[in-house]
């Protein structure tokens, strides 16, 4: 890909990345309340006033505005602003992933590299939802984790359809479904080991250890990466996890002996995030430690 083309493939993924956010916001906010997202049109929840177009460009119309409402002038959560970074950022960080993937392996067909590509947006997306209403509500909604799931059975279905198609082949060949195997192998892997994590945790502390949205969310990270993601997953969750908890004791916020619930699920997601980018280069550096 020339220079300029590459320009403007990475500006388009992160301004449609920073645009999907922009939409996830609203989820964000509405979903856990049991509002419709697409009526009332977003409006300053101070004044009632409605967000005309120019005063809802993702990222520029916060700046422009000194994250400040248009017509009250009452201050607009960074929050906003952060989502769309965040998903523009993301968003950006894949092409540029898939990009580098595509001269490594010159063999796939530009097409799946597209199509692969959808896939790790839409998974994006699901798990900037699933992390920032965890936070705020310690919930993880179904069509994020049942969505994770069936987007990932549907990527080894479709990847095994196109496996036989370029095998050219009308014999039966179990081979051709491994991604689709792998895939619910995957889904199995994650959603029975994290189970059994929340089962052990919640007999030896005498309470729930963790809601059973952290273990569908596992299942979907298994049905759309494989079992081996699912470990570095669970293993990097529970040092961001370990780390965030160290952090809120040090500024008092958990004091020992206290027992406070900290959601899992965002966790989960960075934990995924880095095996989705870094996952080979986590492998190798593991395996180096003991050559």
């Amino acid at each position: 890909m020339d220079a300029g083309l590459f320009t403007i493939f990475s500006l388009f993924s992160f301004a449609t990345g920073a645009c999907i956010a922009s939409f996830l916001n609203v989820v964000i906010w509405r979903v856990p309340r049991g509002e419709s997202i697409s009526s009332p049109p977003s409006h300053c929840p101070k004044c009632d006033a409605p967000i005309r177009w120019w005063q809802n460009v993702p990222v520029l119309s916060w700046l422009a505005l000194h994250g400040k409402c248009a017509g009250c002038k009452a201050p607009i959560s960074p929050h906003y602003l952060l989502v769309e970074l965040l998903g523009g950022v993301l968003f950006l960080a894949a092409f540029l992933h898939f990009e580098a993937f595509s001269t490594i392996y010159p063999e796939w067909s530009d097409w799946i590299i597209v199509c692969e590509l959808l896939v790790w947006w839409i998974w994006i997306s699901l798990m900037i939802v699933g992390s920032f209403i965890d936070f705020d509500h310690k919930l993880l909604p179904d069509f994020v984790t049942v969505g994770g799931m069936v987007l990932g059975c549907a990527r080894g279905v479709f990847a095994s359809i196109v496996g036989m198609i370029e095998a050219k082949s009308s014999v039966f060949s179990l081979s051709a479904f491994a991604p689709l195997l792998m895939s619910l192998a995957g889904l199995a892997f994650g959603f029975g080991l994290l189970w059994l994590v929340r089962f052990l945790g919640t007999k030896a502390f005498k309470r729930e250890a963790m809601g059973m949205g952290d273990v569908f969310l596992m299942g979907a990270v298994g049905a759309l990466f494989g079992p081996p993601t699912v470990l570095g997953t669970l293993i990097l969750s529970s040092v961001f996890g370990s780390i965030a908890g160290i952090a809120l004791m040090l500024v008092d916020r958990i004091r020992p002996g206290r027992f406070v619930e900290i959601p899992y699920g965002p966790y989960i997601c960075l934990g995924c995030l880095t095996c989705m980018f870094y996952g080979n280069e986590l492998y190798s550096w593991y395996m180096n430690l003991f050559r």
